[in-house]
């Protein structure tokens, strides 16, 4: 009789160790929710100018080029961030010798900008 008592508490007990340890493990997995987190950027707003209306020593530093044989494009594009604020400004440049051309980001106090 002490035997079947024995293993009857035994069962129980391991019964209620399962359940408990069941338990837990659910618990655990609920609560590891992935969270994403998404890095919301704002894109730079661009928009076409005539190279006429360029800040002047943007001009400047396109009659530079030009002296060393680099025509401008008649249109270069202005780039704004996110305040609204005039980041840069992109200009074409064309070598009509070799037919070559490069785009460069030049910032209205007319340093070029590295991208």
């Amino acid at each position: 009789m002490k035997k079947v008592m024995l293993f009857a508490f035994s069962f129980l007990m391991m019964t209620g160790a399962s359940v408990f340890a069941q338990n837990v493990v659910k618990t655990a997995k609920d609560s590891t929710t992935t969270t994403t987190v998404t890095k919301t950027t704002v894109e730079p707003v661009k928009s076409e100018i005539k190279s006429a209306e360029l800040p002047q020593a943007v001009k400047d530093l396109a009659t530079s080029f030009k002296s060393q044989g680099w025509d401008t494009a008649e249109t270069a594009t202005e780039v704004k961030d996110a305040t609204g604020a005039v980041a840069f400004y992109t200009v074409s440049f064309k070598n009509p010798t070799s037919g070559e051309s490069k785009s460069i980001n030049i910032d209205a106090k007319g340093n070029i900008v590295k991208q």
